[in-house]
């Protein structure tokens, strides 16, 4: 009896051992809310941050990308909380609201440009998170007070400027930028997008309202249309001021602000730095770690305008 009773012991040992090895080995995944359509470049370089803290271990990425159908992100995050993945990464305000709805205990790595993590009740402080938030974000009110600055020197009689943004994000980058004008004595129209079509007739309303330049909030609905919205600037012949670098790129006429891309490898290392045992409520939330200015020549004469040498001499890159 004893005998059987040691081997019993044994072999339970032995599945139990068996059991987490296999747990050990198990790839392990990260949920990933997109509001428009991720694409292979941004997973790319999700990918390239996470392998930057974890090496060659491999890490499955579960995409789950909304395409403009805020609505999906719900459901979505209800999917990754249900199935129990490692850590969600929450790109954009509404991705970080459903996520935050979905799940308290699941890691969450915010990539928001678009509210303030504190304000939001996702954070009690940037230093240590202290629930299951963390990630990039992002300093609004700083960036809104450059580029008002910015446009002013090239638009030095402007009264008036349009705010165009996305209506499903948080509005915190929005009203940034209405302090910043109104402190300065410059009035603001909100020109809000709900669908891509929206985009002329937002154009249109701000040269019926006699609006002198257009600020470009964030949005990665807007990074995938920047073509098109420095285009319809063009057109309408508004200057204007993007966030990210692909906006003057693509024919804006200025952009200031970090580069969208590197960012989706910024919060890809701190993934890994989850995945690797870091807690959400004690690693300490990340601001953008590079600005970047960029002058579009081309859009600046066909819109009449001379850049000032002095701001010509700050840009990090002139565009032709």
């Amino acid at each position: 009896m004893r005998r059987r009773q040691f081997f019993t012991v044994i072999a339970s040992a032995l599945l139990s051992a068996s059991a987490q090895a296999q747990q050990a080995g198990a790839l392990r995944r990260v949920g990933v809310l997109f509001p428009g359509l991720l694409g292979e470049e941004r997973e790319r370089l999700i990918t390239e941050g996470i392998s930057g803290e974890l090496g060659t271990e491999k890490v499955n990425l579960v995409i789950r990308s909304a395409e403009g159908d805020s609505q999906l992100l719900s459901k979505y995050a209800s999917e990754f909380a249900d199935s129990r993945v490692d850590v969600i990464l929450a790109v954009a305000s509404g991705s970080l609201e459903a996520a935050r709805r979905a799940t308290q205990t699941i890691p969450i790595v915010a990539l928001d440009l678009e509210s303030d993590p504190i304000a939001a009740g996702a954070a009690q402080s940037l230093n240590r998170p202290g629930g299951n938030v963390t990630g990039v974000f992002f300093d609004a009110p700083e960036i809104a007070s450059k580029w008002i600055q910015i446009i002013r020197e090239l638009v030095p009689q402007i009264a008036r400027a349009g705010l165009l943004y996305d209506l499903h994000l948080d509005q915190t980058q929005l009203k940034a930028g209405e302090i910043s004008a109104h402190k300065v004595g410059i009035a603001t129209l909100r020109l809000g997008i709900d669908q891509p079509d929206d985009f002329r007739r937002a154009f249109q309303s701000a040269v019926d309202a006699k609006v002198d330049a257009v600020l470009v909030h964030s949005s990665p609905i807007f990074v995938d249309r920047a073509a098109m919205i420095a285009d319809l600037a063009r057109e309408f012949r508004l200057p204007s001021i993007g966030l990210f670098p692909i906006y003057a790129k693509v024919g804006g006429l200025i952009s200031y602000g970090p580069n969208n891309y590197d960012l989706m490898k910024q919060a890809g290392g701190i993934i890994g730095k989850i995945l690797r045992g870091a807690k959400p409520a004690e690693f300490p939330i990340q601001r953008p770690i590079y600005v970047r200015f960029l002058i579009n020549l081309g859009t600046a004469k066909h819109l009449n305008l001379t850049v000032p040498a002095p701001l010509s001499a700050l840009a990090d890159e002139i565009i032709e």
